[in-house]
């Protein structure tokens, strides 16, 4: 398993290098032309899309707090939302598919507020769902759209349909799945899990019967917090509208970052390559897309007729933006986090011992 891990780390780290010879080579063609349009920045335009990326971050940590206060009624905003951030910068720093931080920001909330993991984290799995719901709603129109106004690559057709059908399949799946699901049917799905993972288990998982445990708390945790949501159809709507919005926060940053070199191009275009170069991203499993986010985005800009060098530097900023809001706050959020629990740790102590 170690063995395969450091196999796993050793691929990341080649394609990354591969990825910014890439980037090397791409600036080395129209680095001149790229400075030249930094140079004629409109600043207004620019801080615009700056303030869309805090509306990425502000959307989302809306929308988990309101998940999460469902099931910890004494949940406080500013430490779910640096939780949120945490999770998400582990997220986009690791290769796994955007996943590792998951249950990250899920102990995080749990720790603080003294409440079970799978309760929590069971919250966070309905937040990535419907995250995803929110992209398969808002990818079906763009993908509609640019196939009937550009000519798309057939690759690009035959990928974007095989990704929706992909995650409406794991939607059906999960539907059968869940439906009528009880403590009985949940332990033979963790008894099954075990018999596929228990060569790779560690300490107090390895015990058949607790790690069964942890399965059926966490499936039926996760039923009862999906529960929870579809009961009220307008929390729901308002759970989707608010996943909608985070990505719409995106393509309005992008759309900005073309207004600030001065070039217009239709929102649209700009949401669906967003879209796109996320997705591919995402699949990529590469840490911060770094590489592949500004190569897939300046290729299809190109690809809809925005001049080379502009698509290069709408793709540049936009990626140094999910650098800087993502990766830089995401880390002084997980300091944060570390001090605030410390502080509220060392309070406990203080007063137990006190009584």
């Amino acid at each position: 398993m170690e063995e395969k891990a450091r196999r796993k780390r050793s691929l990341t780290w080649i394609a990354l290098a591969l990825l910014l010879i890439v980037l090397i080579v791409m600036f080395s063609m129209v680095g001149g032309e790229v400075l030249a349009e930094l140079k004629d920045l409109r600043w207004g335009y620019f801080f615009l899309a700056l303030a869309c990326y805090l509306g990425v971050q502000l959307s989302w940590a809306i929308k988990w707090f309101l998940l999460v206060k469902r099931r910890v009624k004494n949940a406080y905003f500013p430490f779910v939302a640096l939780a949120n951030m945490y999770g998400n910068f582990v997220n986009i720093t690791t290769p796994s598919g955007r996943m590792a931080g998951e249950p990250l920001r899920a102990r995080a909330v749990s720790k603080m507020y003294h409440k079970r993991f799978s309760t929590v984290f069971a919250a966070s799995m309905v937040d990535k769902m419907t995250l995803t719901m929110a992209m398969l709603i808002l990818l079906v129109p763009l993908t509609i759209y640019m196939t009937y106004t550009f000519n798309m690559p057939k690759m690009v057709e035959y990928f974007l349909g095989a990704f929706v059908l992909f995650w409406m399949g794991v939607g059906l799946v999960s539907y059968f799945l869940f439906k009528g699901m009880g403590e009985g049917r949940s332990r033979k799905i963790g008894s099954f899990i075990y018999r596929l993972s228990k060569v790779i288990l560690r300490g107090k998982y390895r015990d058949k019967g607790f790690f069964i445990d942890k399965v059926k708390n966490g499936i039926m945790e996760f039923k009862s917090s999906f529960k929870i949501l579809s009961k009220d159809p307008i929390f729901m709507a308002l759970d989707l509208l608010l996943g909608c919005l985070v990505y719409g926060f995106r393509f309005a940053a992008a759309y900005m970052f073309f207004l600030s070199v001065g070039y217009s191009q239709p929102f649209m275009t700009v949401a669906t390559v967003v879209m796109i170069a996320f997705i591919v991203g995402l699949i990529s499993q590469l840490p911060g897309m770094a590489g592949i986010g500004e190569s897939t985005m300046a290729f299809l800009y190109s690809a809809t007729g925005v001049k080379y060098s502009v698509a290069v530097t709408v793709s540049i900023l936009s990626q140094l933006n999910v650098y800087v809001f993502e990766i830089g706050m995401g880390y002084l959020a997980m300091l944060a986090l570390n001090i605030w629990i410390g502080r509220v740790a060392a309070r406990r102590k203080a007063a137990r011992l006190s009584s």
